[in-house]
């Protein structure tokens, strides 16, 4: 039995989802159009497909009416990015029209252009030999304090002068020298 069939004698039951897929060429720019084939089941031709992009309508379109598919073709160039997720229905006219359950969904992203990677790339490398140069920098002032500091040390007039060579030691000790003999005798005793 055909669905056009099951479908008025149920009534209020929902037809099935379409399949998407996206069609070749497939885009590798933001600037290339992008081709999104929606398909009803059999039993279902001349139907109005609505494509959407998340739940925004993107596009509308009647398959003729010998045919189960339709092509979308979205162009770049508008002022919204073109990839993004999509998904699609269907709508059969007749006495009541009714609406398909949404199809599964289709991703259209696009590669990163090169220029972009190796701007990006060029732009971490200088950031990194930048961090690299402040660093060394860094390092050799605070080298260059320590040097100085231990020079202005040397040089003051309160610094420790080193007096390896010399012997500096005074010895405050007295010595008692006595001229006379009883003083001497006494020291023997």
């Amino acid at each position: 039995m055909p669905w056009t069939v099951l479908l008025f004698a149920a009534g209020s039951l929902a037809i099935p989802a379409p399949s998407i897929l996206l069609v070749p060429p497939h885009p590798s720019s933001q600037e290339d159009p992008i081709h999104i084939a929606c398909v009803a089941p059999g039993g279902f031709p001349g139907a109005n497909f609505t494509l959407y992009r998340g739940r925004q309508v993107v596009q509308l379109l009647q398959a003729p009416a010998d045919q189960l598919r339709v092509t979308f073709n979205l162009t770049g160039g508008g002022r919204e990015a073109p990839g993004g997720t999509f998904h699609c229905q269907y709508e059969v006219l007749g006495e009541q029209p009714q609406l398909s359950d949404l199809s599964d969904t289709v991703s259209v992203s696009f590669p990163v252009p090169t220029w972009i990677l190796a701007l990006s790339l060029s732009l971490a490398g200088a950031l990194l030999l930048l961090a690299g140069l402040v660093i060394i920098a860094v390092v050799v002032r605070r080298v260059k304090i320590k040097k100085m500091q231990k020079k202005r040390e040397r040089e003051s007039c309160w610094a420790q002068i080193n007096f390896a060579t010399t012997d500096m030691t005074f010895d405050n000790s007295l010595f008692a020298i006595s001229t006379s003999q009883a003083a001497v005798a006494g020291v023997r005793m």
